[in-house]
């Protein structure tokens, strides 16, 4: 099967690229801009690139509604595989066009559109190359030292909406704060959107006037709960954790923020995904991930990442993490005061940990692989 497949730095390109190669298939890779694939003028670009490559689809990390007219168009099917959550494209018109073969790495978002009918969006978690990981790892020597670390954005060097709401009523920022606060203790599930009632959009509507792109069903309550509420709590609960774990453990922090400051955690700054971040993983006694708010079951490719890479991964509950056996190839936390608990007890007992690691990377190699996502991909064409 000849593809095509357009992108813009997307994590593991290059790795389903070569997983598609290893199936049998060909593929013609071309970068582009994120503008590009958004605008009206995509379908130009993807004319002259067909006309000198055929092609038998079209692919896509992340759903872009330009590129699914198009198809449409040409009758070609266009397969997409969506890694952000929130994904605000997905509320396009076009996701019912039965050109589409859309897999969102969440399950409660593929649930959320399923239940509305719309059959185009199906479940498919993400997946690791050990192989590439586990070289990069070995090539590479990480910036820190510390025994715990964490590799991702705080929210605080960009997208900081919450704070740009100004003027909300002292109800309406007491209410936000409570809701935030109880969302902090919940996982595997999700009560910001539905927390928002009318009088409380209307207020903060009134600071921050966002809306939906031309053509989108979004929500306005959509928009506040993920782009505002979910961000804000991610910012502050990756802080307060990490901040908790490097009161009595030393934590490498790399992050795009070179200005962030945590007690206790030292700021490496941005260590890149393909480049550094495997290093990161393998070096680490304990790698973390603390998702971000909008994915409610989802496991984040971070997770996939440390455990190809052969570290160990301490994660905050996610109910996809189902998909492994929790204890013995991943470890979770369901509250802070297990975060610190777990942390204490694998940095004091080296063989579980290690047996953790070990498990884990071989359960990556056996099911969770780019080539074993190939056929998933490809399976309904």
């Amino acid at each position: 099967m000849k593809i095509l497949f357009p992108y813009f730095a997307d994590f593991g390109a290059e790795d389903l690229k070569k997983a598609f190669e290893q199936s049998g298939h060909q593929v013609r890779q071309f970068s582009c801009s994120l503008e590009d694939l958004l605008s009206p003028e995509l379908g130009d670009t993807l004319s002259r690139e067909l006309a000198r490559h055929p092609a038998d689809l079209l692919f896509t990390f992340n759903y872009y509604p330009e590129a699914a007219v198009f198809c449409k168009d040409k009758g070609l099917p266009y397969v997409s595989w969506v890694y952000d959550c929130p994904c605000v494209q997905l509320f396009s018109y076009t996701v019912i066009f039965p050109t589409n073969h859309i897999y969102v790495f969440d399950s409660d978002t593929c649930d959320y559109f399923r239940s509305r009918g719309i059959g185009t969006i199906h479940f498919l978690p993400m997946a690791a190359d050990p192989d590439r990981l586990l070289r990069v790892a070995g090539q590479t020597r990480p910036r820190g030292h510390a025994p715990v670390s964490f590799v991702g954005s705080l929210y605080t060097e960009k997208h900081c909406f919450y704070d740009r709401m100004k003027g909300l009523s002292p109800y309406t920022a007491g209410y936000l704060e409570g809701v935030m606060a109880a969302q902090k203790k919940l996982y595997g599930c999700s009560i910001i959107e539905e927390s928002l009632t009318e009088n409380i959009l209307e207020d903060m509507y009134r600071s921050l006037p966002l809306e939906p792109d031309r053509g989108s069903t979004v929500s306005r309550r959509y928009l506040f709960a993920q782009y505002v509420i979910a961000r804000r709590i991610t910012q502050t609960e990756r802080s307060e954790l990490l901040e908790l774990v490097g009161k009595e453990y030393p934590v490498d922090l790399y992050t795009p923020d070179p200005a962030a400051r945590i007690p206790g955690c030292t700021n490496h700054g941005p260590a890149h995904s393909q480049l550094a971040a495997p290093a990161v993983y393998g070096a680490s006694k304990i790698s973390l991930n603390i998702s971000l708010r909008s994915i409610v079951n989802g496991i984040p490719l971070r997770v996939f990442e440390i455990m190809g890479s052969g570290g160990f991964a301490l994660s905050n509950y996610q109910g996809d993490l189902g998909l492994f056996r929790i204890g013995e190839e991943v470890e979770v936390f369901s509250s802070p005061e297990e975060l610190l608990d777990k942390t204490r007890f694998y940095l004091s007992h080296e063989d579980s940990r290690k047996a953790i690691a070990t498990q884990g990377l071989r359960r990556i190699r056996e099911e969770h692989t780019y080539l074993h996502r190939v056929p998933a991909l490809l399976e309904a064409l």
